[in-house]
């Protein structure tokens, strides 16, 4: 016989209910220091209406990304759990990258990217990545002074992170990078928690537009192969190969710009950290760290549970859908001390802003490169530099996308 749920325990439905619409409604990093606030007194999970559960604790975050028993949200689960989500092609997209497959799949098509992101081949791209810094920066920093203002988004933060996986792979000039990096943005999007259509069906648009490019590029490559990484690829497997190179523009192109929209937001507003960075060039790490912390790229990152398991102190069933909030892992009081204040001397902790386990970030150590190089050289070129109005931000809480950062000299 069923039970009648509770007076309190419909008012803790309640109370759930509006935290985790705070939650969804929250963006920038200050205001959502008093939600992640809530949600850890809350407990280690944290029922949504749609019951899935919000994992806020380091720990377990971390054990979500580790342990294998937590698999994503791959096309044979949507084929068992939603129907008709073939119809975005976005969706069906990303789910021929390794970004949303489990093993087998996930092994094969990670591969090849092993190979091209390795630390050693990583290393030497970034005689490509200074290069490409210094250029895009020094041409931000004109446009400033010539200007008196300008948006460091679509001028710096998009074009540069385009411009060095273009030159990884070896990407034809007649590919217009303003335009690859404008439909990557749009097609991440649909990632966000409760995209509505018009973002899916944008993001749609972008899916197909991206790979009708590829497939053209690698059609060309492989009747003219030129020695390069996207020759080979185009050699040896050009099917797979055009989800290898969404693969690296989906995930790679947002994410970066996040992260140097986020670092020369701080730098803009604390004007001691570029002085710092002027004068210990080495200060850029510590300053790249905290920012993944205090704001990392991609703030939630989804799965569900293969077998029971215990998470949070709590037995959970197969099915069990979780988002893990990396935002509020690197807010865990437990680990961090004062978590709201933004402190790039603070002592360096392990962070989950590229992930752990199976699904680490293969591009983790070259997105650190471009962050660090564009940190030395936004506080040298751009000394002086501060907001010339609000930053703006895209409203969700999987992402940490700001669209808007007018930056001036003072």
């Amino acid at each position: 016989m069923l039970s009648t749920p509770t007076l309190d325990a419909r008012r803790d439905s309640r109370s759930a209910a509006g935290l985790v619409r705070r939650w969804r409604q929250a963006s920038d990093p200050q205001e959502l220091a008093g939600v992640y606030d809530e949600l850890h007194a809350a407990g280690p999970l944290v029922p949504t209406p749609w019951n899935a559960l919000l994992v806020t604790g380091y720990e377990d975050c971390r054990q979500v990304f580790a342990d294998r028993t937590w698999l994503t949200l791959s096309a044979r689960w949507r084929d068992a759990h939603r129907p008709g989500w073939r119809a975005s092609a976005s969706t069906v997209a990303l789910c021929e990258t390794p970004l949303q497959q489990d093993p087998p799949e996930h092994t094969k098509r990670r591969s090849p990217l092993t190979a091209a992101l390795a630390p050693r081949a990583v290393r030497a791209a970034a005689e490509l990545v200074g290069p490409l810094a210094t250029e895009h920066v020094r041409a931000f920093a004109d446009r400033v002074r010539r200007d008196g203002a300008a948006d460091l988004v679509p001028a710096l933060c998009h074009p540069l992170p385009t411009a060095v996986l273009a030159g990884l792979l070896g990407l034809p000039p007649e590919v217009d990078r303003a335009w690859l990096a404008a439909e990557s943005v749009a097609m991440v999007r649909v990632e966000e928690l409760g995209s509505p259509p018009s973002v899916v069906r944008r993001a749609d648009e972008a899916a197909a537009a991206q790979l009708a490019c590829y497939d053209r590029v690698l059609a060309e490559r492989a009747g003219r192969p030129a020695g390069d990484l996207l020759s080979r690829w185009a050699a040896e497997d050009p099917a797979g190969a055009r989800h290898l190179l969404l693969t690296l523009f989906s995930a790679g192109v947002p994410t970066s710009a996040a992260l140097l929209a986020s670092l020369a937001l701080v730098l803009s507003t604390r004007p001691g950290l570029g002085e710092r960075t002027r004068q210990e060039p080495d200060f850029a790490d510590r300053l790249t760290d905290e920012v993944l912390r205090w704001d990392p790229p991609g703030r939630v990152v989804t799965r569900v549970a293969a077998a029971d398991t215990e998470l949070g102190g709590r037995a959970l069933p197969a099915g069990q859908v979780v988002h893990a909030l990396l935002g509020a892992a690197h807010r865990d009081p437990r680990l961090f001390k004062d978590p709201h204040t933004f402190d790039p001397y603070r002592d360096p902790h392990r962070l989950l802003a590229f992930g752990a386990g199976l699904h680490y970030c293969l591009g983790a150590h070259l997105a650190r490169t471009q962050a660090t190089a564009f940190v030395r050289l936004f506080a040298r070129e751009l000394p002086g530099a501060r907001l010339a109005g609000a930053p703006v931000r895209q409203p969700g809480p999987s992402m940490t996308d700001i669209t808007r950062l007018p930056i001036t000299l003072s």
